[in-house]
């Protein structure tokens, strides 16, 4: 698609009842809408006219799953890179993909990505085999502008880099590092270690290969060929600017079980796949459960809502082995609200005999 399509009103509008979803409460996102005809006018003719200019994006800090720093970025500049992206960079980006890159892509994300690990593991269930887990040292932290400036400008049109390029620059000061909450970045993610794909695909032969975001993983019968890829890998790792994290990345066998995008993966003896959930989450659910029973107690929040974010962790916690786990969270869970019920029953209680 050319610029001027990617940049005209009807795209923008598109883009921009994409951008609202989730976060149409928000008042700059009301805003926005409200004169959404107006404003993406405004925009294609600011575009058209070189007037348009990238806003800045406001740092923000993400404390879950583990502490990093991210951006948030201005409606109106998610519209503009949201047209771009979904119209140019997603498509052109995505083109040389592997099958089994599984992050962040129409089709594909963990469900996948899960299913997919489970069919390569079945292939070994009966005879055994390695696992090797390659884990990059900060990912997006260690990201080389240049590199990821390269990798684009291989794959879109010159008019089209040269505005990836500009958000990309006004973004991010600096050479080394991009931080979570741009959709551009995320394209990036997925697509720089392209070429270790196909390296290991292709030219290591390695057959049982998946890769979501910086966790790779590799399956196969013999130890020795592992090392040897695992080897190869960081050759071309450290041409990219990474490094791997070495107590993270590790070769262990399947029957001692290794950890895949939240669950445990465990061949047994008799060649039995076990699929547990990681303790780890475990524990934040409970905690983040107690916290959100206190706010409905105290009337911050609907019962209704704490009720449907525990229902979401139950449907993603049922993808593995959890039978006996759900029963002991169903039972805590009860406990919660039964200690709310009984507490507000004491004070009613006492309230009457005053």
């Amino acid at each position: 698609m050319r610029k001027e399509e990617i940049t005209d009103a009807d795209e923008l509008f598109d883009s921009m009842k994409k951008c609202r979803k989730s976060v149409g409460w928000k008042p700059s996102v009301i805003s926005f809408c409200l004169n959404g005809v107006e404003k993406t006018m405004k925009m294609e003719m600011d575009i058209k006219n070189g007037k348009w200019k990238n806003g800045k994006p406001r740092p923000i800090t993400i404390t879950y799953p583990k502490r990093r720093e991210g951006l948030s970025i201005q409606f109106t500049d998610r519209v503009y890179q949201r047209s771009l992206n979904d119209n140019s960079v997603y498509p052109e980006t995505t083109r040389s993909f592997i099958y089994d890159n599984c992050a962040c892509q129409r089709g594909k994300g963990t469900s996948f990505a899960r299913k997919r690990i489970k069919q390569f593991i079945k292939h070994f269930a009966a005879k055994g085999g390695y696992v090797l887990h390659i884990d990059i040292k900060g990912y997006y932290p260690n990201m080389r502008h240049d590199k990821v400036k390269e990798m684009f400008a291989k794959r879109l049109k010159p008019d089209i880099y040269k505005m990836v390029a500009d958000v990309l620059d006004t973004q991010y000061s600096g050479s080394v590092g991009y931080n979570p909450g741009s959709q551009m970045v995320q394209i990036a993610g997925i697509a720089l270690l392209d070429r270790l794909d196909h390296f290991i695909k292709e030219k290591c032969r390695a057959r049982y290969y998946i890769r979501y975001m910086d966790d790779i993983y590799v399956l196969h019968e013999d130890e020795k060929v592992l090392n040897h890829i695992l080897s190869e890998a960081e050759v071309l790792l450290a041409d990219l600017g990474f490094e791997t994290n070495k107590k993270k990345t590790m070769i262990s066998k399947l029957s001692d079980g290794f950890m895949f995008l939240g669950f445990n993966y465990r061949v047994t003896a008799t060649g039995k796949i076990v699929t547990t959930l990681d303790p780890k989450n475990i524990k934040h659910e409970r905690q983040k459960l107690a916290r959100m029973v206190q706010k409905a107690k105290q009337g911050f929040i609907s019962r209704a809502k704490v009720d449907e974010c525990y229902h979401s962790w139950k449907n993603h916690a049922s993808y593995g082995n959890s039978y006996n786990l759900l029963k002991r969270m169903d039972e805590y869970y009860k406990n919660l609200w039964r200690d709310s019920e009984n507490g507000e029953t004491e004070q009613k209680n006492n309230g009457n005999q005053r």
